[in-house]
């Protein structure tokens, strides 16, 4: 077992020092006078993750007690937005919003405000099935004793069952994050400046697609890598469940 171990380690440095290599072989000077651009794109693609989320858990946590508590039709109301939104394709939605609102709405709508809207439809459907699982994790017996010490529903509700229900699905909402994150690259299709739209127009101005692209896939790669490790810095706990 420690051979196995030690054999892997050296096969990855071997691979580390080769792309080190590569990285270093390669011609930068063409990519380095864009880069205030592209980490201003890159902070775009930040804000606009942000923001969605937030908007898409405003509708996630209502949509989420309805079809954990409410009555049949409600319920099943719920569900049916929730599974629609999270069965098409997230492009299609951001085309639906971008090109069908300003028909229906018979006003334009900016391609940032359609990219928001429409990532914040994602974020609610997939957050409303996290924020149902880790309500429905937290054992029927520690409701019953919150009435039994005579706690009201709301109480025992804010006391009991949500930082329990919080804890459970702290995981889940980090991999939301990064998930959503990873789908404001869709945007470029409706002209959003994003950072995968600033890479690709650097390249079309510069042609210099392995140096932009190791910048593309590392600036993804270091943003959902910081926000795997955040869940860590809030829950320690965390390192735990992952066994």
């Amino acid at each position: 077992m420690k051979a196995q171990v030690w054999i892997w380690r050296a096969f990855v440095a071997v691979a580390l020092v080769a792309i080190v290599w590569w990285l270093a072989a390669l011609d930068w000077s063409p990519v380095t006078p864009s880069w205030q651009f592209l980490l201003a794109a890159l902070g775009r693609s930040w804000l606009l993750a942000i923001v969605s989320m937030t908007f898409g858990s405003f509708a996630a946590i209502p949509l989420a007690l309805v079809r954990a508590y409410g009555p049949p039709w409600p319920r099943r109301m719920s569900a049916l937005l929730i599974e629609a939104v999270r069965a098409t394709p997230e492009l299609m939605i951001i085309f639906w919003v971008y090109f069908t609102l300003p028909i229906i709405t018979g006003s334009d709508i900016s391609a940032w405000s359609a990219a928001l809207g429409s990532l914040a439809v994602i974020a609610a459907a997939y957050l409303a099935e996290v924020v149902r699982a880790g309500l429905s994790s937290v054992p029927a017996g520690q409701r019953e004793a919150a009435k039994a010490l005579g706690l009201r529903p709301v109480t025992a509700f804010r006391l009991v069952v949500l930082p329990q229900a919080l804890r459970t699905m702290a995981p889940a909402l980090i991999a939301t994050f990064v998930a959503l994150f990873k789908t404001t690259s869709l945007v470029y299709a409706i002209g959003v400046m994003d950072f995968f739209r600033a890479v690709t127009v650097t390249n079309n101005a510069v042609y210099a697609p392995y140096q932009l692209h190791v910048v593309l896939g590392g600036g993804y790669f270091a943003s959902c890598w910081a926000l795997t490790r955040a869940i860590r810095y809030f829950d320690p706990g965390y390192s735990a469940l992952e066994g």
